[in-house]
């Protein structure tokens, strides 16, 4: 869940995606504010999910296979950068 909210404020970002679907994850944030937006016996997960999925539903899926890629080369970056053991070479 946490890589695809990455995901979604990556694309956010990405001046490629249509500003009107932008407009769908801004929609879920005004119905936690206005929960009785849409009547009935919705959870508020439900609804926001919905929005969200609906969301990456419309990005083309071009976009967001270059940013699932970009997202996976910044992973092992960091992980690389993580086992990376600072030493000295010595020469006899």
């Amino acid at each position: 869940m946490v890589k695809q909210l990455q995901l979604i404020f990556r694309l956010m970002r990405d001046k490629r995606v249509h500003p009107f679907i932008k407009v769908l994850p801004f929609l879920s944030l005004i119905y936690l504010i206005y929960p009785d937006f849409i009547p009935g016996p919705f959870d508020d997960a439900v609804v926001i999910t919905l929005f969200l999925q609906f969301f990456l539903i419309l990005v083309p899926d071009d976009l967001i296979e270059e940013h699932k890629f970009d997202q996976e080369i910044e992973e092992h970056k960091t992980t690389d950068e993580d086992n990376i053991i600072e030493g000295e070479f010595w020469e006899e």
